[in-house]
Protein backbone atom coordinates (compact mmCIF):
# COMPACT_ATOMS: atom_id res chain seq x y z
CA UNK A 1 0.00 0.00 0.00
CA UNK A 2 1.33 3.44 -0.93
CA UNK A 3 1.78 5.77 2.02
CA UNK A 4 1.39 9.51 1.52
CA UNK A 5 3.76 11.96 3.16
CA UNK A 6 4.82 15.56 2.79
CA UNK A 7 7.25 16.48 0.08
CA UNK A 8 10.70 17.72 1.09
CA UNK A 9 11.05 21.48 1.00
CA UNK A 10 12.69 22.62 -2.24
CA UNK A 11 13.54 26.06 -3.51
CA UNK A 12 11.81 26.89 -6.84
CA UNK A 13 15.23 27.80 -8.16
CA UNK A 14 16.81 24.48 -7.19
CA UNK A 15 18.32 22.62 -10.14
CA UNK A 16 17.53 18.90 -10.02
CA UNK A 17 19.70 17.99 -13.00
CA UNK A 18 21.13 15.03 -11.07
CA UNK A 19 17.74 13.26 -11.19
CA UNK A 20 17.56 10.97 -14.22
CA UNK A 21 14.92 8.52 -15.32
CA UNK A 22 15.33 4.78 -15.09
CA UNK A 23 12.76 4.36 -17.89
CA UNK A 24 14.40 6.20 -20.78
CA UNK A 25 12.90 5.96 -24.26
CA UNK A 26 14.71 3.63 -26.63
CA UNK A 27 16.31 4.85 -29.84
CA UNK A 28 13.60 2.98 -31.76
CA UNK A 29 10.85 4.81 -29.83
CA UNK A 30 12.51 8.17 -30.40
CA UNK A 31 12.81 7.47 -34.13
CA UNK A 32 9.18 6.36 -34.35
CA UNK A 33 7.98 9.55 -32.67
CA UNK A 34 9.81 11.75 -35.17
CA UNK A 35 8.68 9.66 -38.13
CA UNK A 36 5.00 9.19 -37.20
CA UNK A 37 4.27 12.14 -34.89
CA UNK A 38 3.52 9.86 -31.93
CA UNK A 39 4.82 6.79 -30.11
CA UNK A 40 3.08 4.44 -27.66
CA UNK A 41 5.22 3.24 -24.75
CA UNK A 42 3.83 0.10 -23.06
CA UNK A 43 3.96 -0.18 -19.26
CA UNK A 44 5.26 3.37 -18.82
CA UNK A 45 3.52 3.42 -15.45
CA UNK A 46 2.87 0.44 -13.20
CA UNK A 47 -0.63 -0.46 -11.94
CA UNK A 48 0.49 0.41 -8.39
CA UNK A 49 1.28 3.96 -9.53
CA UNK A 50 -2.03 4.76 -11.21
CA UNK A 51 -4.27 2.91 -8.74
CA UNK A 52 -4.44 5.83 -6.21
CA UNK A 53 -5.68 8.23 -8.91
CA UNK A 54 -8.26 5.77 -10.24
CA UNK A 55 -9.53 5.12 -6.71
CA UNK A 56 -9.94 8.85 -6.09
CA UNK A 57 -11.70 9.41 -9.44
CA UNK A 58 -14.09 6.55 -8.72
CA UNK A 59 -14.94 8.09 -5.35
CA UNK A 60 -15.32 11.58 -6.87
CA UNK A 61 -16.03 11.35 -10.64
CA UNK A 62 -16.56 15.14 -10.74
CA UNK A 63 -12.93 15.58 -9.58
CA UNK A 64 -13.58 18.19 -6.91
CA UNK A 65 -16.09 20.04 -9.14
CA UNK A 66 -13.32 21.06 -11.54
CA UNK A 67 -14.70 19.61 -14.75
CA UNK A 68 -15.44 21.69 -17.82
CA UNK A 69 -18.05 20.48 -20.28
CA UNK A 70 -16.78 20.91 -23.83
CA UNK A 71 -19.80 21.08 -26.16
CA UNK A 72 -19.19 20.02 -29.77
CA UNK A 73 -22.86 20.24 -30.79
CA UNK A 74 -25.35 17.49 -31.68
CA UNK A 75 -25.39 16.30 -28.04
CA UNK A 76 -21.67 15.50 -28.20
CA UNK A 77 -19.79 16.54 -25.07
CA UNK A 78 -16.57 15.80 -23.20
CA UNK A 79 -15.66 16.58 -19.59
CA UNK A 80 -12.13 17.68 -18.69
CA UNK A 81 -10.29 18.97 -15.62
CA UNK A 82 -7.31 21.22 -16.39
CA UNK A 83 -4.44 22.50 -14.25
CA UNK A 84 -1.12 24.26 -14.82
CA UNK A 85 0.09 24.85 -11.27
CA UNK A 86 2.28 22.03 -9.96
CA UNK A 87 2.07 21.68 -6.21
CA UNK A 88 2.40 18.71 -3.89
CA UNK A 89 -0.73 16.77 -4.89
CA UNK A 90 -0.55 13.58 -6.96
CA UNK A 91 -1.63 15.63 -9.99
CA UNK A 92 1.08 18.16 -9.20
CA UNK A 93 3.99 15.74 -8.88
CA UNK A 94 3.22 13.33 -11.75
CA UNK A 95 4.02 15.84 -14.57
CA UNK A 96 7.37 16.48 -12.86
CA UNK A 97 8.45 12.83 -12.74
CA UNK A 98 11.78 12.15 -14.43
CA UNK A 99 10.43 9.56 -16.85
CA UNK A 100 8.04 12.12 -18.38
CA UNK A 101 10.35 15.16 -18.29
CA UNK A 102 13.38 13.27 -19.66
CA UNK A 103 11.31 11.71 -22.45
CA UNK A 104 9.89 15.08 -23.50
CA UNK A 105 13.31 16.74 -23.45
CA UNK A 106 14.97 14.02 -25.53
CA UNK A 107 12.14 14.31 -28.09
CA UNK A 108 12.26 18.13 -28.11
CA UNK A 109 16.05 18.28 -28.03
CA UNK A 110 16.00 20.93 -25.30
CA UNK A 111 14.78 21.77 -21.81
CA UNK A 112 11.06 22.07 -21.16
CA UNK A 113 8.55 23.40 -18.65
CA UNK A 114 5.02 22.37 -17.74
CA UNK A 115 2.34 23.90 -19.96
CA UNK A 116 -0.75 22.27 -18.48
CA UNK A 117 -2.26 18.88 -17.70
CA UNK A 118 -5.77 17.48 -17.88
CA UNK A 119 -7.94 14.57 -16.84
CA UNK A 120 -10.42 13.26 -19.40
CA UNK A 121 -12.97 11.00 -17.70
CA UNK A 122 -15.32 9.53 -20.29
CA UNK A 123 -18.55 8.16 -18.93
CA UNK A 124 -20.82 5.99 -21.12
CA UNK A 125 -22.35 7.91 -24.05
CA UNK A 126 -19.94 10.83 -23.56
CA UNK A 127 -16.48 11.83 -24.66
CA UNK A 128 -16.65 12.74 -28.34
CA UNK A 129 -13.74 14.93 -29.46
CA UNK A 130 -13.45 16.04 -33.13
CA UNK A 131 -10.24 15.86 -35.15
CA UNK A 132 -7.90 18.65 -34.11
CA UNK A 133 -4.27 19.61 -33.54
CA UNK A 134 -3.25 20.91 -30.14
CA UNK A 135 -1.05 23.52 -31.80
CA UNK A 136 -4.16 24.92 -33.45
CA UNK A 137 -5.07 26.12 -29.95
CA UNK A 138 -1.61 26.88 -28.61
CA UNK A 139 -0.78 28.99 -31.66
CA UNK A 140 -3.64 31.26 -30.56
CA UNK A 141 -2.15 31.21 -27.06
CA UNK A 142 1.02 32.84 -28.38
CA UNK A 143 3.44 29.97 -29.08
CA UNK A 144 5.44 30.67 -32.24
CA UNK A 145 6.51 27.05 -32.80
CA UNK A 146 4.76 23.67 -32.37
CA UNK A 147 7.45 22.65 -29.90
CA UNK A 148 5.07 21.15 -27.34
CA UNK A 149 4.59 17.49 -26.50
CA UNK A 150 1.74 15.77 -24.69
CA UNK A 151 2.06 12.52 -22.79
CA UNK A 152 -1.24 10.64 -22.53
CA UNK A 153 -1.43 7.96 -19.83
CA UNK A 154 -4.14 5.30 -19.92
CA UNK A 155 -5.71 4.96 -16.48
CA UNK A 156 -8.04 2.25 -17.74
CA UNK A 157 -8.05 -0.06 -20.74
CA UNK A 158 -8.84 1.94 -23.87
CA UNK A 159 -10.28 0.48 -27.08
CA UNK A 160 -12.48 1.45 -29.99
CA UNK A 161 -15.66 0.59 -28.11
CA UNK A 162 -14.97 3.01 -25.25
CA UNK A 163 -13.66 5.81 -27.45
CA UNK A 164 -9.89 5.40 -27.42
CA UNK A 165 -7.61 8.10 -28.78
CA UNK A 166 -7.25 8.02 -32.56
CA UNK A 167 -4.42 9.72 -34.44
CA UNK A 168 -3.46 10.40 -38.05
CA UNK A 169 -0.04 8.98 -38.73
CA UNK A 170 2.52 11.48 -40.06
CA UNK A 171 0.03 14.37 -39.83
CA UNK A 172 2.59 16.33 -37.78
CA UNK A 173 4.34 16.97 -41.11
CA UNK A 174 1.35 18.88 -42.53
CA UNK A 175 1.86 22.09 -40.62
CA UNK A 176 -0.85 23.94 -38.73
CA UNK A 177 -4.49 23.41 -39.76
CA UNK A 178 -6.96 26.28 -39.31
CA UNK A 179 -9.40 25.98 -36.40
CA UNK A 180 -13.10 26.59 -36.92
CA UNK A 181 -16.01 26.80 -34.51
CA UNK A 182 -17.57 23.39 -33.80
CA UNK A 183 -20.57 23.57 -31.48
CA UNK A 184 -19.55 25.60 -28.45
CA UNK A 185 -15.80 25.32 -28.98
CA UNK A 186 -13.25 24.81 -31.79
CA UNK A 187 -11.66 22.04 -33.84
CA UNK A 188 -9.80 21.39 -37.07
CA UNK A 189 -11.41 22.61 -40.30
CA UNK A 190 -13.59 19.59 -41.32
CA UNK A 191 -13.08 20.21 -45.05
CA UNK A 192 -9.32 20.06 -44.67
CA UNK A 193 -9.49 17.19 -42.19
CA UNK A 194 -11.50 15.02 -44.61
CA UNK A 195 -8.80 15.39 -47.27
CA UNK A 196 -6.18 14.39 -44.71
CA UNK A 197 -7.90 11.31 -43.25
CA UNK A 198 -8.70 10.09 -46.78
CA UNK A 199 -5.00 10.23 -47.63
CA UNK A 200 -3.16 9.30 -44.44
CA UNK A 201 -3.46 6.32 -42.08
CA UNK A 202 -5.73 6.58 -39.04
CA UNK A 203 -4.46 4.66 -36.00
CA UNK A 204 -6.72 3.69 -33.09
CA UNK A 205 -4.54 3.78 -29.97
CA UNK A 206 -5.80 0.85 -27.93
CA UNK A 207 -3.86 0.86 -24.67
CA UNK A 208 -3.60 -1.01 -21.40
CA UNK A 209 -3.60 0.76 -18.01
CA UNK A 210 -0.20 2.36 -17.51
CA UNK A 211 0.64 2.58 -21.22
CA UNK A 212 1.55 6.06 -22.45
CA UNK A 213 1.53 7.89 -25.77
CA UNK A 214 3.78 10.83 -26.64
CA UNK A 215 2.07 13.13 -29.12
CA UNK A 216 3.49 15.93 -31.29
CA UNK A 217 1.40 19.11 -31.02
CA UNK A 218 0.70 19.10 -34.78
CA UNK A 219 -0.46 15.47 -34.87
CA UNK A 220 -4.12 15.33 -35.83
CA UNK A 221 -6.13 13.39 -33.23
CA UNK A 222 -9.58 12.96 -31.71
CA UNK A 223 -11.84 10.27 -30.22
CA UNK A 224 -15.32 8.85 -30.53
CA UNK A 225 -18.09 8.65 -27.94
CA UNK A 226 -17.71 5.99 -25.26
CA UNK A 227 -20.14 3.28 -26.42
CA UNK A 228 -19.31 0.85 -23.61
CA UNK A 229 -21.05 0.50 -20.26
CA UNK A 230 -17.90 1.42 -18.33
CA UNK A 231 -15.85 4.59 -17.83
CA UNK A 232 -12.70 5.33 -19.81
CA UNK A 233 -10.09 7.59 -18.26
CA UNK A 234 -6.89 9.25 -19.54
CA UNK A 235 -4.48 11.72 -18.00
CA UNK A 236 -2.54 14.09 -20.29
CA UNK A 237 0.50 16.16 -19.35
CA UNK A 238 1.85 18.76 -21.77
CA UNK A 239 5.27 20.41 -21.73
CA UNK A 240 6.53 23.32 -23.81
CA UNK A 241 10.10 23.88 -25.01
CA UNK A 242 11.92 26.45 -22.91
CA UNK A 243 12.71 28.46 -26.07
CA UNK A 244 9.02 28.51 -27.06
CA UNK A 245 7.63 30.64 -24.25
CA UNK A 246 4.54 32.40 -25.65
CA UNK A 247 3.63 36.00 -26.13
CA UNK A 248 1.23 36.08 -23.19
CA UNK A 249 -2.31 37.23 -23.99
CA UNK A 250 -4.62 38.57 -21.30
CA UNK A 251 -5.92 35.65 -19.27
CA UNK A 252 -3.04 33.36 -20.30
CA UNK A 253 -0.73 34.08 -17.38
CA UNK A 254 -0.96 30.45 -16.28
CA UNK A 255 1.04 29.49 -19.39
CA UNK A 256 3.99 31.66 -18.40
CA UNK A 257 7.28 29.85 -17.76
CA UNK A 258 7.79 28.51 -14.25
CA UNK A 259 10.89 26.57 -13.16
CA UNK A 260 10.25 22.83 -13.30
CA UNK A 261 11.46 20.87 -10.27
CA UNK A 262 11.97 17.32 -11.51
CA UNK A 263 10.99 14.41 -9.26
CA UNK A 264 12.44 10.87 -9.18
CA UNK A 265 10.71 8.01 -10.95
CA UNK A 266 9.89 6.54 -7.53
CA UNK A 267 7.91 9.62 -6.42
CA UNK A 268 4.45 8.05 -6.49
CA UNK A 269 5.58 4.68 -5.14
CA UNK A 270 7.31 6.51 -2.30
CA UNK A 271 4.07 8.37 -1.51
CA UNK A 272 5.65 11.81 -1.98
CA UNK A 273 2.36 13.66 -2.39
CA UNK A 274 -0.06 15.14 0.15
CA UNK A 275 -3.36 14.24 -1.58
CA UNK A 276 -4.61 12.99 -4.93
CA UNK A 277 -6.40 16.17 -5.98
CA UNK A 278 -7.90 17.69 -2.81
CA UNK A 279 -5.05 20.23 -2.63
CA UNK A 280 -4.75 20.72 -6.41
CA UNK A 281 -5.57 24.14 -7.85
CA UNK A 282 -7.46 23.71 -11.14
CA UNK A 283 -7.97 26.27 -13.88
CA UNK A 284 -11.33 28.00 -14.07
CA UNK A 285 -13.97 26.18 -16.05
CA UNK A 286 -13.47 26.70 -19.78
CA UNK A 287 -16.35 28.43 -21.51
CA UNK A 288 -16.22 30.93 -24.32
CA UNK A 289 -17.30 33.62 -21.84
CA UNK A 290 -14.26 32.99 -19.66
CA UNK A 291 -11.14 34.76 -20.96
CA UNK A 292 -9.10 32.93 -18.33
CA UNK A 293 -9.33 29.81 -20.49
CA UNK A 294 -8.12 31.54 -23.64
CA UNK A 295 -11.21 30.45 -25.56
CA UNK A 296 -12.53 34.00 -25.85
CA UNK A 297 -9.38 34.97 -27.76
CA UNK A 298 -9.77 31.97 -30.09
CA UNK A 299 -13.48 32.60 -30.70
CA UNK A 300 -12.89 36.27 -31.45
CA UNK A 301 -10.09 35.55 -33.92
CA UNK A 302 -12.04 32.83 -35.71
CA UNK A 303 -15.17 34.99 -35.91
CA UNK A 304 -13.17 37.94 -37.29
CA UNK A 305 -11.55 35.71 -39.91
CA UNK A 306 -14.95 34.30 -40.92
CA UNK A 307 -16.31 37.86 -41.32
CA UNK A 308 -13.32 38.92 -43.43
CA UNK A 309 -13.77 35.88 -45.72
CA UNK A 310 -17.43 36.67 -46.44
Amino acid sequence: MIQQKNLPTMSPLTSETNIKTERALTQEQIAQYHEDGFVIVPNFFEPEEIKPLMKACTADPDVADSQTVMDYGKNRTTKVSVWSELGDSYLGVLPRMARIVDAVEILLGEKCYHWHSKLVLKQPNEGYIPWHQEYGTWYEDGCLFPHLISCGIALQKTNRENGCLKVVKKSHLLGRIDNVIIGGTTGGDPTRVKLIVDKLEVVYCEMEPGDAIFLHSNTLHGSETNRSQSNRSMLYTTHNALSNQPDIHEGQEHHRYRPLIKMPDSTIKDGNYTSIFDTQKFLSKETKDDPGSGLMVRFDRIMRKASEDE
